[in-house]
């Protein structure tokens, strides 16, 4: 039974990879405009927005500093979220700092045997958000012009998130350590070299998934219209806006840009889109953990989080809205993309000239040692 569903899993593999070939083949010019629109998205919003964080995170679990949060803190943190002292410090930033940030922590924690797998497991499911980079710029800017609906987004995404970690308190307060962790808090040089090492190619994975998943993405909406003979069909009970959007936003998070302007209706399935994260950020999950952490109940929670992200959102839409009267045509939006690109390319030479010399550096080191 294991090997015919091993075969089957083969087959499906080798067709999908097989038609994903076939389409790159004939489809040039679709190919070729996903890759260089995810290309953009990268250089102008995914690096300048998450390098930083990611290399800060990084640091922050190598160099021991979740350990340095008080004991009242701890003992406060485990009473009402149920979370161990090192945990509170990756709730708190992963709810802020980019998508794959808290994941990423927590993934490195339970590596270095500091928390189980059941726990990061549990704890990756509301330790996710979106950066205020992404918010502001990428959605309140572009689409509204206004710093109200960034915060609205903010407020209801992390809401959601404290709502979710309310609810599974009781669960990880039975499978919390009673040990209280001590406080070793070191930084090097070397250890900042290896987080920027190591922050790079993260980029670099999550980069490349973003191409590779514009491209895929660019077909299955393609698949998704020709299956339904239309696919630009209007949507009654989201002010009638095309159902392009909102499916495009599900596969890739970035694309919330393509709404319609000025629509305040809208902010709460926007909210609920960015809480959720999309496909796309799910395959960077999966690449950066590497298969180390199981995402089912990932997935489960952060369905929940959108849910709760949309009841937020419009409840606190008349109050946080109210006197926002803004006409579509009125809105000047803030464009996103830097003036150069030259700044994240920069970054991405300094970055792999970087890995090539610390990598070479240590080879000299272990040809020293080998011939002593």
């Amino acid at each position: 039974m294991r090997k015919t569903a091993s075969k089957v899993r083969e087959a499906v593999g080798i067709t999908a990879a097989a038609v994903f070939f076939l389409l790159c083949l004939f489809d040039n010019e679709g190919t070729s405009a996903a890759v260089r629109d995810s290309v953009r998205r990268c250089l102008d919003i995914v690096i300048p927005s998450l390098f930083a964080m990611m290399t800060a995170s990084a640091l922050i679990v190598s160099s021991g500093l979740t350990t340095a949060v008080p004991r009242c803190v701890g003992r406060l943190g485990r009473a009402i979220f149920g979370m161990e002292g090192r945990e509170l410090p990756i709730f708190t930033f992963g709810m802020v700092a980019g998508y794959p940030v808290g994941v990423k922590m927590l993934c490195s924690e339970y590596i270095s045997g500091h928390i189980t797998k059941r726990r990061a497991e549990l704890l990756s499911g509301f330790c996710f958000g979106a950066g205020p980079a992404f918010i502001f710029g990428c959605i309140s800017g572009q689409l509204y012009g206004s710093r109200r609906a960034g915060l609205l987004i903010l407020v209801s995404t992390v809401s959601a998130n404290v709502l979710l970690a309310l609810f599974m308190a009781p669960f990880l307060r039975r499978t919390a350590s009673a040990e209280h962790a001590p406080c070793r808090v070191s930084v090097s040089a070397d250890m900042l070299t290896d987080c920027v090492l190591r922050s790079g190619r993260a980029m670099g994975e999550i980069c490349a998934m973003i191409v590779f998943f514009s491209v895929a993405a660019h077909f299955l909406t393609a698949a998704f219209g020709a299956a339904a003979g239309e696919l630009p069909w209007k949507l009654p009970c989201l002010g009638g806006i095309t159902a392009e959007a909102p499916i495009a936003a599900f596969l890739d998070v970035t694309n919330v840009a393509g709404f319609p302007r000025g629509d305040w209706l809208l902010l709460p399935l926007i909210s609920g889109l960015t809480a959720f994260g999309g496909i796309c950020v799910l395959m960077q999950l999966a690449a950066l953990t590497r298969g180390k952490l199981s995402l089912v109940s990932f997935i489960i929670m952060r369905a929940a989080a959108a849910v709760l992200s949309y009841i937020i959102c419009r409840g606190l839409l008349p109050l946080l809205m109210e006197g926002e009267i803004t006409e579509v045509s009125s809105i000047k939006a803030e464009s996103t993309r830097s003036v150069s690109p030259v700044p994240s390319v920069m970054l991405i030479i300094m970055t792999v000239a970087l890995m090539l010399e610390f990598g070479s550096k240590k080879e000299t080191y272990g040809t020293e040692i080998y011939t002593k």
